[in-house]
């Protein structure tokens, strides 16, 4: 391992800094590069058995005292209660499951090997560890390197080749180059070739289990068999190289324990369907951990600086706090943390972020050629020379990485011969000889094969995306609660970018600037980390004010009038938001939380508990248009006929997901439900 890289500022022949930072935008109203809240639509009822659960050889975490409230006060349990009190509504008929049952102890079995899969925009892959060599060595992460023409990477390109029948043809590298031969042979119709296909979970606010999305031609699949086939395959592979190095290898899948990444700023919908596309891999729920990416990272970079430096040096020290950039090729994760005494991270702000990526400087780049050679030559390229085509983009991809911000010399790219001989067909005249008769003279230069950037032109293809962090991140830094914070961690793949990195230390000349070896890994090797050791995030900020649906004794001039109800005798406020979490609120990870208490109606069988989410601190009203329901959990009481049948629920974070517990007074026996965005 090399030392880590501390950016040092100066000011020696740079080119000008960027522009100040933008003022805040509405977050509900921003541009659509920025990121917002995704409201999620209402979602259907599930139906457990109280009675059906048996007791648990352990407590659950919450306290299990009852809480006595006066019959006026307000109530959780949205109901129809002849008193308001809180008061579970009942059911009369059964809806579809929304929820997951599981036992409330989930296994706690030491994990004898780990494997992370991450998978990215623009490269994936997975990395792994035995306990064994965890505990000796926790750096000891083995990553698999894919083979290329230009050598050995440790990740691949997103990329997948699927078959006619829906098989795993090739995956990376090698599923670029099939394609692309496919394509200049005429054999592509009967394939579907899926690139950078990610970011649908990042744009696709409806989706679901049905949810189909388009391969490079049009043709379409169900995007949790896409993502399924891309879990299965790197799942096999690794499997494979276990056999490989040892015939008589002793990991069975039952002994392993698998880490799926995710950006911190999906949507709970997104990471909900990447759980349930490891399913579709045959990995079961219980085996999975769902590790956030800039959490990952920061464990890495916990790990790796105190390994090189002792805790004294380290920029992550026992009780520092730092703001954590995860720069992506499609997205870009904010999130700052602090570590305690114990070395467990809290995290202080809620994540932020927002479609800034790598792929953002890619998407200049092709705009850029698109002007230079015209639609009808591009499209024309892409169409029928893929491979040539393949070449200008990797070409690109390696220029973007060593690119100097001071750099005076032209940036020399190779045109793919498929190019001019497409402008000379379409144009009747060289590319060279309409360059000199256009404006881009001053940007490019043609020469034999080549393309001659000008450092400007070529440093102005990174604007958009960096304008976005720097204003994001000058906007964290003055929040009350990260204004103490001078370290900022860079990571990910686009954190080895020089043009980032002297972004930042330009704009933020009073911060230290921590760039990793390794920093493309850090997400991959944080969660194997993360799966050796999932307390080491001992709580995270809430994303949404998450709450219960109910009802209140009905006061003339307090409560519109249009929540008006009579229920029984008795004047009621109908769909009021109880709240349980609260957006902003730190929430103790594995820790206990107070319950709720809500009321059956005497006599029922059935009784429901329907879980809201709002974007807004202090919603009022489960209607409101900052308001979402996550899901509708029905319960079968077994003692329904007892005057006061009490249900206490919970809600907490059992590591990156929701649980929700609901537990039978009377008898003591409960139930825990993660969840399901999906419907």
């Amino acid at each position: 391992m090399g030392n880590c890289c501390d950016l040092e500022s100066t000011n020696q022949n740079r080119p000008p800094p960027l522009p100040p930072p933008l003022p805040p935008r509405n977050r509900q109203h921003g541009p659509a590069h920025q990121y917002e809240y995704i409201v999620e639509p209402p979602q259907h009822h599930v139906y457990l058995d109280l009675d059906q659960v048996t007791q648990p050889s352990s407590p659950p975490p919450y306290s299990l005292h009852d809480l006595n409230l006066p019959k006026n006060t307000l109530s959780s349990g949205r109901g129809r209660g002849n008193d308001g009190r809180r008061t579970i509504r009942g059911v009369q008929t059964q809806r579809p499951s929304m929820f997951t049952p599981e036992n409330f102890t989930r296994p706690t079995q030491e994990r004898v090997f780990v494997a992370a899969i991450d998978i990215g925009t623009t490269f994936s892959g997975y990395a792994f560890s035995f306990r064994h060599d965890y505990l000796v060595d926790k750096l000891k992460i083995s990553t698999n390197m894919w083979a290329h023409n230009s050598g050995l990477s440790a990740k691949a390109p997103s990329a997948i080749l699927i078959g006619p029948g829906k098989q795993v043809v090739a995956f990376g590298y090698e599923a670029q180059l099939m394609y692309a031969n496919l394509v200049e042979n005429s054999r592509e119709n009967d394939y579907f070739y899926f690139n950078k296909f990610k970011l649908i979970l990042y744009n696709k606010q409806d989706l679901n289990y049905k949810t189909r999305i388009q391969d490079i031609h049009g043709k379409d699949m169900y995007a949790i068999d896409v993502f399924g086939l891309v879990i299965s395959f790197l799942k096999n592979h690794l499997l494979d190289r276990l056999k490989g190095q040892d015939s008589s290898s002793i990991v069975g899948e039952d002994m392993i324990h698998w880490v799926l990444t995710v950006p911190a700023i999906w949507s709970d919908k997104a990471k909900q369907f990447m759980r349930k596309a490891a399913a579709e891999a045959s990995i079961p729920s219980k085996s999975l951990t769902l590790a956030l990416e800039p959490e990952a990272a920061s464990l890495f970079c916990k790990t790796f600086q105190h390994a090189v430096h002792g805790n004294s040096q380290a920029a992550i020290r026992k009780g520092s706090k730092y703001l954590l950039i995860d720069l992506g090729g499609g997205t870009v994760d904010i999130t700052a943390h602090k570590v305690h005494i114990d070395g467990t991270l809290q995290e202080l702000y809620q994540a932020t972020g927002g479609r800034w990526g790598g792929t953002t400087v890619d998407s200049e780049f092709q705009l850029f050629l698109f002007r230079l050679f015209g639609q009808e030559v591009m499209e024309k390229a892409y169409r029928k020379y893929p491979n040539e085509m393949l070449e200008l983009s990797l070409d690109f991809e390696v220029k973007k990485r060593v690119f100097e911000p001071k750099q005076t010399l032209a940036v020399a790219i190779k045109i793919p011969v498929c190019l001019h001989e497409l402008f000379y067909e379409i144009n009747s005249m060289t590319i060279a000889e309409s360059v000199q008769n256009s404006t881009m003279k001053h940007t490019v230069e043609l020469k034999r094969d080549k393309m001659m950037i000008v450092p400007k032109q070529f440093y102005n293809f990174f604007d958009s995306s960096l304008t976005c962090i720097v204003n994001h991140v000058h906007g964290l830094l003055h929040k009350q609660d990260l204004s103490d914070i001078n370290t900022i961690l860079l990571v990910g793949g686009f954190a080895e970018s020089h043009v980032v990195k002297e972004a930042m230390r330009l704009n933020f000349p009073k911060m230290r600037i921590v760039n990793p070896d390794d920093c493309s890994l850090s997400v991959l090797k944080g969660a194997v980390l993360f799966g050796h050791d999932p307390q080491a995030i001992s709580s995270r900020i809430c994303r949404y004010t998450y709450g219960i649906a109910i009802t209140i004794p009905y006061v003339p001039g307090v409560h519109p009038v249009r929540k008006r109800q009579i229920i029984k005798g008795n004047a009621i406020c109908d769909d009021i938001f109880d709240i349980h979490l609260r957006i902003g609120e730190k929430a103790e990870i594995g820790k206990p939380r107070k319950e709720a208490v809500y009321q059956a109606v005497q006599g029922e069988r059935l009784a429901i508990l329907e879980v809201f989410a709002s974007t807004d601190p202090k919603p009022h009203f489960v209607t409101e248009d900052t308001c979402f329901e996550l899901g509708s959990l029905v319960i079968n009481l077994t003692d329904f006929n007892r005057n006061e049948n009490k249900v206490n629920v919970t809600l907490h974070y059992n590591g990156t997901e929701l649980d929700v517990v609901a537990r039978e007074v009377s008898t003591g026996k409960y139930m825990t439900a993660t969840l399901d965005f999906l419907g």
